[in-house]
């Protein structure tokens, strides 16, 4: 039996250099991102604590401010997600297509089959990642909303009874 003439494609050593380089960068973005949310938070922390306000209007006041919070690091951390899905979806199309290239000289035998293989997989895992991307997007505009809706919706409870 003959063996396939050509080696696998392999990544370059820039093209990975590029990839780790990429990927520190949004590592870096997103936790700067989250470091100065968390900032925003105890922030705000501090200033409920040093407030001359009354009790309970520092207390709804501090409730609100820290909602906002919470929901902005959630969407943070999907942004954080979201980047990173991103860059591996970048690189994964990349490896496919190196992949395809390398097939185009090896023997009809095994490129048929194979470029068909990665034809599928390619589908599926373009499939996988847009449901994916559109979970993530929806989660986050969705708790936001969602969050924003019962502390309003609390708020007028609370005012009502008193």
């Amino acid at each position: 039996m003959n063996a396939p003439t050509a080696a696998w494609a392999l990544p370059r050593l820039e093209q990975q250099f590029e990839f780790l380089n990429e990927g520190a960068d949004i590592a870096n973005r997103n936790f700067e991102r989250l470091l100065s949310t968390q900032f925003d938070g105890c922030r705000d922390w501090m200033r409920a604590i040093n407030a001359s306000q009354e009790p309970a209007q520092q207390l709804e006041q501090h409730l609100d401010q820290s909602l906002h919070l919470s929901c902005a690091l959630f969407v943070a951390q999907v942004s954080a997600l979201t980047d990173a899905m991103q860059l591996v979806e970048r690189n994964w199309a990349e490896q496919q297509r190196a992949l395809l290239v390398s097939l185009g000289t090896q023997p009809e035998a095994v490129n048929a089959p194979l470029k068909k293989a990665v034809c599928v997989s390619s589908c599926a895992f373009d499939s996988m990642s847009k449901a994916t991307r559109q979970v993530a997007n929806f989660a986050s505009n969705r708790f936001a909303a969602a969050a924003v809706s019962a502390f309003q919706q609390a708020r007028d409870k609370m005012a009502e009874s008193s």
